[in-house]
């Protein structure tokens, strides 16, 4: 990540930005900056940049035509490389930085921040360069500088390698519109006040609900109106052989910090009722099978109900396509009472090819989940004042049925162990818990059966089906989001 800052004290942010955290980070090259004084470009022989004011007022104007000057000299040598300059200037008419608004501008390469001083910049180069006005607070600053240095901070802490692991591992609790929770350290006992005795218990699981209670009573205690702006998050998925909740897990990662996951693969979790108000988040998961929603006994996701819930939907597959199954998603979500406000098809590895979709999602897939929760974010801020938009999504919801053709399967009678975990976990109740044999009218050939089965008695024998992908199929897709 690079920063270009346009300024007439740049010694404000060098000093500020080779500090700590991030002077660590700009002297590894993770991040760089580069700071423009203003004043350089002036037009006049006494180096002035500012004016009076037309219309008379008090205070001085910062002149369009160094400004303009400064930033070309930055904004020149990004365009020649391809690149559309994006340009911050820090004005407390902008909009308030949020963590939405820090990690999307965390997502480009370069930013030029732009810093005001006296009583402003003249309105024509603000309208010629700018395409963000960003705020720090309601509050006036003698200059920008601060608002910049701010700006760079925040940034800076999203940018791959510039915390270390301990640092990154951190509960970023503003991230769910939350208040961290209180953190203590040794001593035990510090003026006869005592660390909670949870916390000195070693049950992670335990620590890990006290820290949420701690922090929505501390957010219901100093900051309610963040309150208002928490929206918790549930992630329904179906995923047999785990690789679709691998890349709900990712997706829901950058979304929240504090997930519920409802694995619908298990079909007594198939047969709750579980209703969602308009506060909540939904994120649905499901891998496609022949291009469409694996058949279950009872429909996918109809134990789901919303009141003008919000949902994202993601159809995971194995690199062929994923056809008509995210259509089905929204159309049968929808019917249910949730709004789709967006949708992915990540990639993943392909049950009957370790070459389709080998080691996907990747470090570009997770690139691109990133952005797409930013996007997400951007969507509920949206929806939250003027309500939320259908996404448009391709497909027939309502596709013919598609009859899968059985893939040859193997059972060995000796080394089985009689475990019945192949009965318990099968997600469709396909494998009779006396004989053990399989209901092909009910198989979705997944192969989970094969997968949890230690013993290596069951197997599939799929090399047809997976000469046939690997032979039209082995060019790798990009991840789809609408």
């Amino acid at each position: 990540m690079k920063f270009h800052v346009l300024t007439l004290f740049p010694e404000m942010i060098e000093n500020a930005v080779h500090t700590s955290i991030t002077g660590r980070a700009a002297k590894k090259g993770t991040i760089s900056l580069n700071t423009v004084n203003i004043r350089d470009f002036s037009v006049n022989k006494h180096m002035r940049v500012d004016d009076y004011p037309y219309g008379g007022g008090a205070g001085m104007v910062m002149e369009p035509e160094p400004v303009y000057r400064a930033w070309k000299s930055v904004a020149d040598l990004q365009e020649k490389e391809g690149k559309k300059p994006r340009c911050i200037y820090l004005t407390p008419q902008g909009k308030v930085l949020n963590q939405t608004l820090v990690e999307e501008l965390a997502m480009e390469e370069e930013l030029i921040l732009l810093c005001g001083h006296y009583e402003g910049i003249d309105e024509r180069v603000l309208e010629e360069v700018v395409t963000d006005y960003v705020s720090i607070g309601d509050y006036v600053l003698t200059g920008g500088e601060l608002a910049a240095c701010v700006l760079i901070d925040a940034v800076s802490r999203f940018v791959p390698g510039v915390l270390s692991n301990e640092e990154s591992s951190q509960f970023e609790s503003i991230q769910d519109n939350l208040l961290e929770y209180p953190h203590y350290t040794r001593p035990e006992v510090w003026k006869n006040r005592q660390v909670p005795e949870v916390l000195l218990k070693g049950d992670h699981k335990k620590i890990q609900t006290w820290r949420l209670e701690q922090s929505l009573e501390r957010t219901r205690q100093r900051r309610p109106d963040l309150l208002e702006k928490n929206r918790p998050v549930t992630t329904a998925l179906f995923s047999p052989t785990g690789g679709t909740r691998k890349a709900a897990e990712i997706f829901t990662g950058y979304l929240t910090q504090n997930p519920r996951y409802v694995d619908l693969t298990r079909r007594k979790l198939r047969k709750e009722k579980l209703r969602f108000s308009s506060r909540e988040l939904l994120i649905a998961a499901a891998p496609v099978y022949g291009g469409q929603l694996p058949v279950t006994e009872d429909p996918l996701f109809s134990n789901l109900q919303g009141e003008g819930t919000p949902c994202v939907i993601l159809a995971a597959y194995g690199n062929r396509h994923y056809d008509d199954t995210l259509a089905q998603m929204k159309e049968r979500l929808e019917s249910r009472g949730f709004v789709c406000i967006g949708a992915a098809a990540p990639v993943i590895p392909h049950i009957y090819s370790p070459v389709l979709g080998k080691d996907r999602p990747d470090e570009e897939d997770r690139q691109v989940l990133r952005r797409f929760a930013v996007e997400i974010k951007k969507r509920l801020e949206k929806g939250e004042s003027r309500g939320f938009s259908s996404a448009w999504v391709p497909g027939n919801p309502f596709p013919d049925p598609k009859q899968m053709k059985p893939v040859g399967k193997t059972f060995d009678k000796d080394r089985c162990t009689n475990c019945q975990a192949c009965v318990q976990k099968c997600p469709v109740n396909a494998i009779s818990q006396e004989t053990l044999e399989i209901r092909e009218d009910k198989c979705l050939n997944c192969m989970s059966c094969a997968k949890i089965c230690k013993a290596g008695a069951r197997g599939y024998d799929c090399a047809q089906v997976r000469q046939y992908l690997e032979a039209n199929y082995s060019n790798p897709r990009k991840i789809e989001v609408f």
